[in-house]
């Protein structure tokens, strides 16, 4: 049975621009909202995220209008007949395709199985189709799906007993059946949690990633799949230090990648803009932490979660800071070439600890979720404060229509 959540309308100052946001779930003390995803749903900004307050963690989508205003109800998209995490959202044909994972314990064992899922859902919440992504006898976890036209392109983590994990990649059309069947990519580590990934003008599946394999500390890679061909390549040095939880955009051939770094003694995000090759392939002799890449980020404390989108030609930067004991989310924008185009703002969150965001855009504009925890997570618990509240957060810069009298000057 789909359980439905009616939640209460709100509008929110953010920062120092103009621009609307909202509360899109109940404050409660066993409201839960982790891992969002964001994306653009037949026009309509929407959210996907785990928790709740059932038994088990279960993944939940809503929409809201222009105005970042919550549009009906929140929707149950799984049953937590088992915890279900990390949802990846994406539109398809006007529905929402949504990937995540499923995690049950194994009887007689203090092992874990978890399950790849992949399933696609008309705006009421009917699922409309459903496969699973991970094979049946090995256990899958954080998949990232993305949309070209018809084309679904999904990456995943797959392990088989005791062997190291693999990056596995597949191809399906809007009915879920297979165009290309799961195939292996690349060993990783077992210190891979995050995968994000885009699709190239050619069709191109591009996945980025970070794993010790290979190298004294977790580095990036890029995986770039184009007709069942699959090229991977080590692109930040082996250094000692660790680079990881890449996020990427791509714009015709620019390409805009941030992740965070800790080559300073701490970790700090970067960004680094360049261009694919005449074929959509990475020139050979890329290391996205070279002397082109920019440091975003100056503070003594740990600066993560960064994420970015390509929106009107700019590159639009969402990340976290700590503040003393607090977490704040902040966003800045970028030109093509990675040079700042104003200062970075922070972002206020209606006095919550700021989770990691999840940007999306599109014709109709640009949208910006996380989730805010509230009260101090490492104060002692007591009782049911074990399960602390997080609600989920969303700004909205709507597309601004140009007057006639604008557009003849």
């Amino acid at each position: 049975m789909r359980a439905r959540q009616h939640l209460p309308g709100c509008l929110l100052a953010l920062a120092a621009m103009a621009m609307s946001g909202c509360a899109l779930q109940p404050g409660s003390s066993v409201d839960r909202a982790y891992e969002l995803s964001a994306a653009w749903i037949d026009g309509r900004p929407a959210v996907a995220w785990y928790g709740g307050r059932l038994s088990h963690e279960a993944i939940f989508l809503q929409f809201a209008d222009s105005q970042g205003h919550p549009a009906g109800p929140s929707l149950q998209l799984t049953d937590a007949a088992r915890d279900a995490y990390e949802p990846s959202l994406q539109d398809i044909e006007g529905d929402a395709l949504v990937a995540w994972y499923e995690q049950e314990s194994v009887p007689g064992s203090s092992t874990r199985r978890q399950r790849a899922m992949l399933a696609r859902f008309d705006s009421s919440g009917r699922r409309l189709w459903q496969r699973q992504l991970s094979a049946e006898d090995a256990s899958g976890r954080i998949p990232v799906v993305r949309v070209a036209g018809r084309n679904i392109h999904a990456a995943w983590l797959e392990q088989r007993g005791e062997a190291s994990p693999m990056l596995r990649v597949a191809k399906l059309d809007a009915t879920g059946e297979w165009l290309q069947s799961p195939g292996n990519a690349l060993a990783t580590g077992h210190g891979t949690w995050n995968l994000n990934a885009a699709v190239g003008a050619d069709g191109a599946f591009h996945v980025l990633l970070d794993t010790e394999q290979d190298s004294r500390a977790r580095e990036l890679h890029w995986v770039r799949v184009l007709d069942g061909g699959i090229d991977e390549k080590r692109v930040s040095r082996d250094d000692g230090h660790e680079s990881t939880y890449p996020d990427i955009a791509l714009d015709g051939s620019r390409f805009a990648v941030t992740w965070f770094d800790s080559r300073d003694g701490n970790a700090e995000v970067y960004l680094r803009c360049g261009a694919l090759d005449a074929g959509g392939a990475l020139p050979s002799s890329l290391m996205l932490d070279d002397a082109a890449a920019r440091r975003v980020t100056h503070t003594p404390t740990e600066s993560t979660g960064a994420y970015l989108v390509w929106h009107q030609g700019s590159i639009e930067l969402a990340w976290t800071e700590g503040e003393g004991t607090h977490r704040v989310l902040w966003r800045q924008q970028f030109d093509r070439d990675c040079h700042p185009r104003g200062r970075a703002r922070r972002v206020k969150g209606r006095g919550t600890e700021a989770g990691i965001p999840s940007l999306a855009a599109s014709g109709q504009g640009l949208l910006l979720a996380w989730n805010g925890q509230r009260g101090d997570p490492a104060a002692p618990a007591k009782g049911r404060s074990r399960r602390p509240t997080s609600i989920v957060l969303l700004a909205v810069w709507p597309k601004r229509p140009v007057s006639p009298s604008a557009a003849v000057r």
